[in-house]
C-alpha cells in the first residue's frame, strides 16, 4: 500500500509509522444480480473508487464461466474483481450470502447489479468508520441521489439532535482522498444514530456499509425455514440493535431504474421488522451473547419490538405470537436456559401469550418443570422484593446512628 494513502492532522504516513506498519482495512462489495443482468456498468463504477483498498466479488444466478456477467476486459486481469457463479433458483439473500463467504475485506457492502456507486462512494462510508466517536456497526447513505435519509421513513422526526460526529482535537485517521473541503463536508453532513432509534433502517432507500465481524453474528442458522429477502433486509435493523449507526446525508449511489429488482432499491417499501421469524431466531440464538455486549435492557427492547410490542398498543393475539416463537423460544431456551426464557417471556407478555408459546412447543400437557419456572418467577420477584425493602431498611438505621446526620 502507498504510504500517502492517509494521514493524521496532516501528518503524512511517512512521519508516522514504517511505510506498511498501518493498512486501511479492506472493504469488500459483493454484487448481486439475476440471470441476463447487465454487470458491466457497476464494474466499471467500482473500478474508478478513489479508495486504494478494496475488492469486488461479482454473484450471478447462473452458470459461472458465461453470459453478461463476464468480467470487462479492463479489469478481467485485476485481482481485486472476482466472479463467484450461483444457482439460478437462489433468491437475493442467498446469492448475497454466497459473496459473502467469498469476500475478505473488514468491511462489506451488498449492491445490485443495477446500482452505481460514485467513485467516492468507499472513501466517504472508509472514512466516517475511521473517523467516528463509536465503533458503530453500519454507516448508510441515501440508494439515489434524489433521496435524502431524513423524516418520512428514512430517519424518524422525532429524532434528537444529532450528537457530534467527531471529538475536537482528536487525531483523525485522514484519507488522501479526501482534502480539507471533502472531509469538512463529510463531517457535516454526518449524524451518529443510536441502536434505540431504530425505525430508519427499515426502509430499502439506504445502502449500508457493515463491519463484516458483526453481519457474521448475525448470518441465520444453517438451515433456517426461512430466508430473509435481501441482505440488507436482515442485517440493516439487526445492526442497528447491536452497534448503532451513522447516516451519511450525501448522495453517493444512483440507481439506473427506479426499481433495481428483487431485494434492491424499490424506493417506498418497507423491510419486515416486527413478525420476522428470521431476525428473531437471530437474536434469540445469540441471547446470552448479545445481553452481555449491549445490556439486558436494551436486548429485550429490541425483542419486544421484533415481536410487534410497541409502548401503549394492545398485546398481539397469542396465537400470532404463538406462531412467531415456533422455533424462535427453542433457541431463545438453548441461549439462555429454559426457565430463564420462560422468565424472561413472562415479563414482557401476558400469561395466556407465555401459555400459548409453552402449549406449542410441549403439547397441551406441559411438563412438571414448566410448571414449576412458570411459578417460580412469582417466587423470585418477591424474593428480589424482599431483599430491597430489607435493604432500605438497613440504610435507614444507619442514617439514624450517631455521625450520620
Amino acid at each position: 500500500m502507498d504510504k500517502s494513502d492517509f494521514s493524521i492532522q496532516n501528518v503524512g504516513a511517512g512521519q508516522l509509522a514504517m511505510p506498511g506498519a498501518i493498512r486501511l482495512p479492506l472493504l469488500s462489495f459483493v454484487v448481486t444480480g439475476r440471470p441476463g443482468s447487465d454487470f458491466g456498468p457497476a464494474i466499471e463504477a467500482l473500478r474508478i473508487q478513489d479508495y486504494p483498498r478494496f475488492e469486488v466479488i461479482v454473484v450471478e444466478a447462473g452458470p459461472a464461466g458465461d453470459g453478461p456477467a463476464a468480467l470487462a476486459p479492463q479489469v478481467a486481469a485485476d485481482p481485486r474483481f472476482k466472479r463467484v457463479g450461483a444457482s439460478s433458483d437462489l433468491g437475493s439473500f442467498r446469492l448475497a450470502t454466497i459473496g459473502l463467504a467469498a469476500a475478505e475485506g473488514e468491511f462489506v457492502v451488498f449492491l445490485d447489479a443495477s446500482e452505481l456507486p460514485s467513485p467516492g462512494f468507499a472513501s466517504a462510508h472508509i472514512q466516517t468508520h475511521l473517523a467516528s466517536r463509536h465503533n458503530v456497526a453500519l454507516t448508510a447513505s441515501p440508494r439515489r441521489d434524489d433521496e435524502a435519509i431524513q423524516a418520512g421513513g428514512r430517519m424518524p422526526a422525532e429524532m434528537p439532535a444529532p450528537r457530534p460526529w467527531l471529538q475536537p482535537a482528536v487525531p483523525v485517521l485522514r484519507l488522501a482522498s479526501l482534502d480539507d473541503d471533502a472531509f469538512a463536508r463529510l463531517a457535516s453532513s454526518t449524524a451518529l444514530v443510536e441502536p434505540a432509534i431504530r425505525d430508519w433502517t427499515a426502509s430499502p432507500a439506504t445502502i449500508q456499509v457493515y463491519r463484516r465481524f458483526v453481519i457474521d453474528m448475525l448470518l441465520p442458522p444453517d438451515g433456517a425455514d426461512a430466508s430473509p429477502s435481501s441482505a440488507d433486509a436482515h442485517f440493516a435493523p439487526l445492526c442497528q440493535w447491536l452497534g448503532g449507526s451513522a447516516a451519511i446525508r450525501l448522495p453517493l449511489l444512483a440507481s439506473r431504474h427506479a426499481h433495481a429488482g428483487p431485494g434492491a432499491s424499490a424506493g417506498g417499501l418497507d423491510w419486515p421488522v416486527a413478525g420476522d421469524r428470521g431476525k428473531l431466531g437471530v437474536w434469540a440464538a445469540n441471547g446470552a451473547e448479545f445481553a452481555r455486549r449491549i445490556g439486558a435492557k436494551r436486548y429485550w427492547d429490541a425483542f419486544a419490538a421484533m415481536l410487534g410490542l410497541e409502548p401503549g398498543a394492545a398485546m398481539p393475539d397469542p396465537a400470532e405470537i404463538a406462531s412467531l416463537m415456533d422455533g424462535p423460544f427453542a433457541q431463545l431456551a438453548g441461549a439462555l436456559g429454559e426457565r430463564e426464557a420462560i422468565h424472561q417471556l413472562q415479563a414482557l407478555l401476558s400469561r395466556s401469550a407465555v401459555l400459548a408459546i409453552l402449549h406449542r412447543r410441549y403439547g397441551q400437557r406441559l411438563p412438571l418443570r414448566i410448571h414449576w419456572a412458570i411459578r417460580s418467577r412469582a417466587l423470585r420477584q418477591m424474593h428480589g422484593n424482599l431483599r430491597l425493602y430489607l435493604r432500605s431498611r438497613r440504610g435507614r438505621r444507619r442514617q439514624g446512628q450517631p455521625g450520620h446526620a
